[in-house]
């Protein structure tokens, strides 16, 4: 602030506060003079000595000093309202993500804390999204495009969101929208579809055209709702279930879905425990040859008793195994115990083993099974990988490649359910195969349609095209053995010959089989 800026009365009253102090010293010194009435000898003294004739320039000099100190009171209070502004600034730039513009995890608890505090029936609607294939972008086309997407991504959720929605971002590829007006579960659930057809869309970036998509999980919000951490908890665990979904979805919070996703996260917790203590454990169905009965081979199945669910069916553990990834240690441990216990087995039977699409991402994978093929001494053709048409989603070279490697090394190799995936004749081609094996549901369903007959007629055709040796499972009854006889299928699977069994019964299986020589059992 400049002195002329400085009010004319301040000064006045800083100056004449500095008169007053310094005249303080030349009154002293004229009270005594007053007081005795000699004037002459005062003045004779005062001209005499330079000290006397400073104190009686005192006035003047706190004069001056007050009208600088009101210069020194301005720029003071000038810098105090300027630091009050940054502090300000830097407080509401707090609350901003920088990247987007859009308000940011501090934020929405301040948002949320004040939407709840007013007390109201309903708030609105909360929604947290997460972003798919951020993680894609970023780690493949580089931070820049993964600005790029995310600044799109926001562009597009104002768009979707519509009028009156509070957006935030929260993280890497978190999201979160306030719907104040939506009051009603069908209100919010338009806006949803909205938000997923929007983020569905290809992105045109400078890094070229890319596919995204979002899962939301949603609730609305009211006056039971004690704090913020509430109403995020209930989106939390919507959106946990929205994941699940496969592609672009939503799923609104209810206390049926918390249930079952509270019991999924607490199973995932079991998973690492049960497997410490020894409750996992594999059983063996066998695999024969539909002419004549020999057991070619016997299928590992995994198995969890869980101390007080009962027995846990694999299609529920297995997905919570791949996303904790503790499936590549129970894949690990599955292989080591099936090469050891088919090396009990009489030569030639075999054993397969179920690999998960997870397993492949592992580097020491294909080296692994090699070493416990070296460590337990059973020979590479007796050992047959399965996998399932979920491969095909996962890294299509690394799979070809890992299976290449085991096919090189002697391992056989079986695409297993097939016809319920994402089978192509060119994923065919490509997949180094030794064998195709139908899924069970086309066995149920040969007898009872045409269209079934004619499906695993084409199917073990197809596996014929391809040089590779075909595999039904889930034969129950003789007409349905007599069927597959027919068709020139090779081999079958199914309760008609054994249900699972351990591992002493299998080999108990094998050996009762090698002495038989009766035809194969009727229903």
């Amino acid at each position: 602030m400049m002195l002329s800026e400085i009010p004319l009365g301040r000064r006045l009253r800083y100056s004449l506060a500095g008169f007053a102090g310094g005249a303080v010293a030349p009154a002293a010194m004229l009270v005594p003079v007053v007081a005795s009435g000699n004037f002459g000898a005062f003045s004779t003294d005062l001209l005499g000595h330079w000290s006397a004739l400073g104190a009686l320039a005192l006035p003047l000099v706190g004069a001056a000093i007050g009208w600088r100190i009101a210069a020194w009171e301005a720029i003071l209070h000038d810098r105090i309202l300027r630091l009050e502004g940054g502090t300000q600034e830097l407080e509401a730039a707090s609350r901003v993500d920088r990247l987007t513009g859009l308000g940011n995890r501090q934020a929405l608890n301040d948002t949320l804390a004040t939407l709840l505090k007013a007390g109201k029936a309903c708030s609105g609607t909360l929604l947290l999204i997460d972003l798919d294939r951020f993680k894609y972008v970023n780690d493949t086309l580089g931070h820049e495009a993964g600005d790029g997407l995310l600044l799109a991504v926001a562009n597009r959720l104002r768009e979707a969101a519509g009028e009156g929605a509070l957006l935030f971002r929260l993280g890497a590829d978190e999201f979160a929208v306030i719907l104040p007006h939506a009051q009603r579960r069908p209100v919010a659930e338009f806006v949803c579809l909205e938000i997923e057809h929007a983020l569905a869309q290809p992105f045109e970036l400078a890094h070229g055209r890319i596919m995204a998509g979002a899962s939301i999980g949603a609730t609305l919000m009211s006056s039971a709702d004690r704090d913020v951490a509430a109403p995020k908890q209930r989106a939390d665990l919507a959106l946990y279930r929205a994941k699940e979904i496969f592609g672009p979805s939503h799923a609104f919070y209810d206390e049926a879905l918390a249930r079952e996703v509270l019991e999924g996260l607490e199973l995932e917790r079991d998973l690492s425990r049960g497997f410490v203590d020894g409750e996992f454990y594999l059983e063996y169905q066998p695999i024969v040859a539909v002419d004549n009965g020999d057991v070619r081979s016997l299928e590992a199945l995994l198995r969890w008793r869980h101390p007080k669910r009962g027995l846990v069916t694999p299609d529920v553990f297995i997905p919570l195994a791949e996303k904790t990834g503790i499936i590549q240690v129970i894949g690990k441990w599955v292989v080591q115990q099936a090469c050891a216990a088919a090396v009990t087995w009489p030569a030639p039977t075999g054993v397969s083993v179920n690999v998960s699409g997870d397993q492949f991402k592992d580097p020491n994978f294909v080296a692994h099974v090699l070493d416990c093929l070296v460590e337990t001494g059973l020979a590479p053709e007796r050992l047959t990988i399965e996998v399932t048409e979920a491969v095909f989603s996962v890294d299509i070279d690394l799979v070809c490649r890992s299976l290449a490697e085991l096919r090189a090394s002697g391992v056989r190799v079986a695409l297993d359910d097939f016809g319920t995936g994402f089978s192509s004749i060119n994923n065919l081609r490509l997949f180094p195969l030794d064998e195709l094996k139908i899924d069970r549901s086309f066995a149920g369903q040969m007898l009872e349609t045409s269209q079934g007959a004619k499906l695993v007629d084409l199917m073990h055709k197809l596996s014929e095209t391809f040089q590779i040796r075909t595999t039904i499972e889930g034969i129950e009854t003789k007409n349905q053995l007599d069927f597959v006889k027919l068709l020139g299928i090779g081999e079958a699977q199914g309760f008609l010959f054994s249900k699972p069994v351990g591992a002493a019964e299998a080999l108990n299986y094998v050996e009762a089989r090698l002495r038989q020589s009766e035809p194969l059992p009727s229903a």
